[in-house]
């Protein structure tokens, strides 16, 4: 380790340490709404939002947040309440959020890609008091109507139209002309809220069921926000983030728009991402940073050259997930000055930066961060003759874990019985308690870390945690499907892991309607790609799925002696697997 690179990093660390224990100790009176307020009035015709063909300025950000928390306020919202948020990226999804946030009202940021029984699920678990949809998701809200739990009903639903024309459901409300109608001014609640105020719940995939809701308190959020923007970004005024990942992750709501909420900077939004409009944007809009996740830079490296892909203002990329084999390409290709590559959780207390810009790397540890062993057949964690969890030493592999502290603090699930299971009690015998992220990763020399692989019932792919029991819940109710065994898979080339099930079946199975079954019952990101048929799936003797064998033998027919298939997205039908066909996935030829 160089010796301006150390510097750097105890420079990093120790400004990270005073953001959260002197200017946002417990009690300050510190939130979004408020940093929003401070620059409207600072600089009231700064630009905050870009999109499309608009720009708002501070000035009209706030006052349109004004009126959002106004209309709450006359319909009765008091602090605590919960509003369930379904909106493509649009300044509406960040107008309502922030002015959510003036009144003490937590915001629930509903995974758009959901539907169904998943969507039921998701608003549930936060017990809102209000739905608040854009009019492109109108359609997902009416298919479960009869389903709305808590005592919700349509006249709970409230619709912001970006466009003129839009079929309301009877009982219904239109929210544009109410949040017009509404007050303009800071309300005097803004004042009141403080770091320790919820602020925001986003959804995880936990390793049972499906997915839990994650608290992110004020505090937190601020503690992201002036590390990202402040700190690490050095964001200014002049700088304009891009932001084509969606808001209701982590990546957008806190590392992006935190960012630019700190810094009195701008966002400049897409609705969805696109490769092929990627650099037109950047140009557009005067970008000089962008949010990534590894997916996002392999799909714009393979893209054909663009005329404008070297002549962008870009002097920086911030994100997870990018494998060294894409970030080296990338850079040298598109001429970004700066990679800074980060690992996080979105409920945890673990948090590393590669500030050396080491490509492959998430970082080094921090002080409380460790990697302890475990079991590579049970994936259990490895304990001495005392009980205590043991150190994974450079060379080998465990789970990333991360001491619970005030500075460092789980603030846990909703289900509060999902929060205790990812905590590690007494883990090393001195009383200390440990969050356990459920990630694996490799140690290196300098107590430097990379990612390996996302542990037990879970996986990551297309930049989505994906709860593989959330999968086989839907699998399992195709007819003919007796039992399912859902694993992640690595596809050369691809970023994270594709899904896969192991299925066991009767004379009922049919794999054309399974493959229409797996369709229109999961998201995209979530369907297993493929499937092997079994006989019996294989239990460990405490009665757990047999997985690690299966991940090694993959989609392999030369290694898989069952039927193995292959869900062909156009068709949207499960093919057999041939050696042809896995050499062409293999080449990249089929897309995945």
């Amino acid at each position: 380790m160089g010796l301006m690179s150390t510097l750097r990093f105890l420079n990093v660390t120790v400004r990270s340490i005073y953001t959260v224990a002197v200017t946002l100790k417990d009690g300050t009176k510190l939130s979004a709404a408020k940093l929003v307020e401070e620059t409207a009035a600072k600089s009231p015709n700064q630009a905050c939002v870009k999109y499309e063909d608009r720009v708002y300025t501070y000035k009209e950000f706030n006052e349109a947040c004004n009126r959002v928390a106004d209309a709450f306020l006359k319909d009765g919202a008091k602090k605590g309440d919960v509003v369930a948020l379904l909106m493509d990226n649009r300044p509406e999804y960040l107008i309502t959020m922030v002015g959510l946030n003036k009144i003490g009202v937590v915001t629930s940021l509903i995974n758009t890609h959901v539907t169904g029984v998943q969507l039921v699920h998701a608003i549930k678990i936060c017990n809102p008091r209000w739905i608040m949809v854009g009019n492109e998701h109108l359609a997902n809200l009416k298919e479960i109507e009869a389903d709305l739990p808590n005592g919700l009903s349509m006249k709970d639903l409230l619709v912001w139209s970006d466009t003129p024309d839009v079929q309301m459901p009877s009982q219904a409300r239109l929210f544009n002309p109410i949040v017009k109608q509404s007050g303009n001014t800071n309300p005097p609640t803004t004042a009141d809220q403080t770091v320790n105020d919820p602020m925001i719940y986003m959804y995880t995939s936990g390793t049972t069921g499906l997915p839990k809701a994650a608290l992110i308190k004020n505090q937190r959020f601020l503690r992201a926000a002036f590390s990202f923007g402040r700190i690490l970004s050095k964001l200014q005024p002049s700088d304009t983030t891009y932001l084509a990942l969606p808001l209701y992750h982590a990546t957008g709501a806190v590392a992006a728009w935190g960012a630019v909420v700190a810094t009195g900077s701008a966002i400049a939004l897409r609705r969805k991402f696109s490769a092929t409009q990627f650099w037109d944007d950047v140009v557009k809009y005067d970008a000089t940073a962008f949010n990534y996740i590894g997916e996002v830079c392999r799909y714009l490296l393979h893209t054909p050259p663009h005329p404008l892909e070297r002549k962008h203002k870009l002097r920086l990329m911030i994100g997870a997930g990018m494998r060294k084999d894409v970030w080296i390409p990338f850079v040298e290709r598109f001429g970004v000055k700066e990679v800074i590559e980060f690992y996080a959780a979105t409920e945890g207390n673990v948090a590393i930066v590669n500030i050396d810009g080491e490509p492959g790397m998430l970082g080094r540890l921090l002080p409380g961060q460790r990697v302890v062993k475990i079991d590579a057949e049970t994936e259990e964690i490895v304990r001495d003759a005392q009980g205590r969890c043991v150190d994974a030493r450079p060379g080998e592999q465990g789970i990333l874990v991360g001491l619970m502290n005030q500075i460092n603090r789980f603030d846990g699930y909703l289900d509060k019985s999902k929060t205790e299971e990812k905590i590690i009690r007494n883990a090393f015998g001195d009383g200390n308690d440990y969050f356990n992220t459920g990630d694996l990763v490799n140690m290196h020399k300098g107590k430097k870390v990379s990612f390996a692989d996302r542990l037990g019932d879970t996986y990551r792919w297309k930049g989505e945690n994906v709860s593989t029991n959330e999968v086989s819940i839907v699998l399992n109710q195709c007819p003919g499907v007796i039992e399912t065994n859902v694993y992640g898979v690595e596809v050369p080339g691809a970023e994270g892991r594709a899904g896969m099930a192991a299925v066991v079946v009767n004379g009922e199975f049919d794999v054309a309607r399974f493959g229409k079954h797996v369709a229109e019952g999961l998201p995209r990101y979530a369907l297993p790609y493929f499937i092997r048929l079994q006989k019996q799936l294989e239990l460990t003797g405490s009665f757990k799925y047999v997985k690690t064998h299966l991940k090694k033998e993959g989609f392999d027919p030369a290694k898989v002696n069952e039927p193995v298939y292959f869900f062909d997205s156009v068709t949207k039908t499960y093919v057999p697997v041939t050696p042809e066909l896995f050499e062409r996935i293999n080449r990249g030829e089929v897309s995945v």
